[in-house]
This record gives C-alpha cells, structure tokens and sequence, in this order.
C-alpha cells in the first residue's frame, strides 16, 4: 500500500472513509502517531464527538475523519494512522493502516 502523501505540516485534514458496509450504530476509532505524537479521533457513541469522526452515510458506511491544523502541526514528517471499527455485536477490525508522509509547511505567517 502506497503511503499517503502530499499532506502539508499545519493544515486541517479531512478524510472521507468508505467501507461499503452498514455502519449504523458502529463505534470508529482512529489514532494518527509517532513516537511523540497521538492524535485520537472516535465517533460521540466511542468517547469523541461528531466534530471528530462524523458519520454521513451510515447505510454505505461512509464517514468523515477531521484533523485540526494544530494537531498536525507538530507531527514528524513520517507518522502512522490506523482506523479501527467496532461493530453493534461488539466484533473489532482494523480497516485501514498507513504511513503519512507530511511536507513541511512553507507560509508560517499570517500577514505579509
């Protein structure tokens, strides 16, 4: 599996997941990592919120992963992530493990 990549130091991420299941009801988890960094998203039913795992369509199991820009602003050049989904029956899977390679941010400033 290819990397992710073209992902920039600093920036707010959104990730639109799709596992073509039913997901209602489902708890989603999702770690961003490194050896200094964890970043931990879940949806509101496994600890999170709806601001940080949003489900869109339940149904065709769609839903919306959300990095803040300051949460990416300290991770390595190279980091890890890994979603985990956990069904109504209570049945965990890992659907999805990755590097991320960020590039550094070139504008650090806000007013010329």
């Amino acid at each position: 599996m290819n990397p992710l990549t073209n992902l920039i130091k600093g920036d707010s991420i959104t990730f639109e997941c799709n596992i073509a299941e039913n997901i209602a009801n489902w708890k989603i988890r999702c770690e961003i990592y490194n050896g200094k960094l964890s970043i931990k998203k879940a949806t509101a039913n496994s600890g999170g919120s709806d601001s940080q795992i949003q489900i869109t369509d339940a149904v065709n199991g769609k839903f919306i992963i959300n990095i803040d820009k300051n949460e990416t602003a300290n991770a390595d050049l190279n980091t890890k992530i890994e979603i985990e989904v956990e069904t109504v029956d209570g049945k965990k899977y890992t659907i999805y493990q990755n590097t991320i390679v960020f590039i550094p941010d070139r504008i650090g400033w806000e007013t010329p």
